[in-house]
């Protein structure tokens, strides 16, 4: 099936998915700061082996819509984008994958609805069940107000400080954040009685792993949505923590495998990577960073090809 453009509506907010080929359906779940050609150098090679692929826009990124309330945001609701997307193109079960924010979605969907969800695939972020306190209450009392995570909760900063220059700003994270910056892994602060953009290392050139049109097209998408909806993901971890309190201590009922990058700064949270070695077949790439889809395709592909085929269809 050729590529196509679907704009689902979900309780009134339209979500963007692209939908390519025929076969098992795989969705693919984004994080931040990027939108569904996230996914771009895997697309092409899961069509190619037989897939059915559905690259979301998560809700508050790309073509979708970005409700103005933060709890909008919540894991109900991107959960809920999910299987009504799949309702819609009538996809009774499927892989889902997700990348930084998007495993959030990705792992609870496969909790919530394992009626659904085959297997569960996710990069850089490692399933960890919920525990005794939520997220962000974990993190103030461990790191300093200028983390980044922290810096992202108060509305209207870490919006002003981002949409100042978007190019810029993406261009900076996404190099600091990659095994291409000598210094990673690094630990995201913003500036004392300033911002988290000027804190981050700039690439001398083009990025290998992104070209210069790439990111081109990621700044255009931001300049024209902002930065607000991909933030209000950070913003919603008490509400999620409130939400997910039928799950306490699950594990993932569904296959479920990993890959993440060494360099990766998410590997150095206390805890993460013996939760990563539990999600059965986990993949750690050196030399990788956050981006590891963009950075290192040829191992991605070859370890989500090697979770697909092992999943019931």
């Amino acid at each position: 099936m050729p590529r196509q453009h679907h704009f689902i509506d979900v309780d009134g907010c339209r979500i963007h998915v692209v939908d390519e080929g025929t076969g098992p359906a795989v969705l693919l779940c984004h994080g931040f700061p990027e939108y569904w050609r996230s996914w771009r150098k895997q697309i092409p090679i899961l069509v190619g082996a037989g897939y059915r692929v559905l690259a979301f826009d998560m809700r508050g990124h790309g073509q979708s819509d970005a409700p103005g309330s933060v709890e909008d945001y919540s894991v109900a609701h991107t959960v809920g984008d999910v299987i009504a997307t799949m309702d819609a193109l009538a996809i009774e079960r499927a892989v889902i994958v997700g990348h930084d924010a998007g495993t959030t979605t990705a792992y609870h969907a496969a909790l919530m609805r394992p009626d659904r969800i085959r297997g569960v695939f996710g990069l850089s972020v490692p399933y960890i069940p919920r525990g005794e306190m939520s997220l962000i209450r974990a993190l103030r009392g461990a790191v300093p107000p200028a983390f980044y995570m922290i810096y992202f909760q108060e509305p209207g900063i870490a919006e002003a400080d981002l949409e100042a220059d978007p190019r810029e700003a993406l261009r900076r994270l996404f190099f600091a954040n990659s095994g291409a910056y000598e210094g990673a892994p690094i630990m995201m602060m913003a500036a004392p009685g300033g911002g988290l953009v000027e804190t981050l290392p700039a690439p001398a050139g083009a990025m290998e792993f992104m070209s210069d049109q790439e990111l081109d097209a990621y700044a255009e998408q931001y300049g024209r949505t902002g930065f607000r909806g991909g933030l209000n993901g950070y913003r919603v971890f008490e509400r999620n923590w409130e939400i997910t309190a039928p799950w306490r201590g699950a594990r993932l009922p569904v296959p479920a495998a990993y890959i993440g990058g060494n360099a990766d700064t998410v590997l150095g949270f206390p805890g993460f990577r013996a939760a990563a070695e539990q999600m059965g077949d986990a993949t750690f790439v050196d030399g990788a960073g956050h981006w590891i889809q963009a950075e290192r395709p040829d191992l991605v592909n070859e370890a989500l090809l090697r979770f697909l085929a092992t999943c019931p269809v």
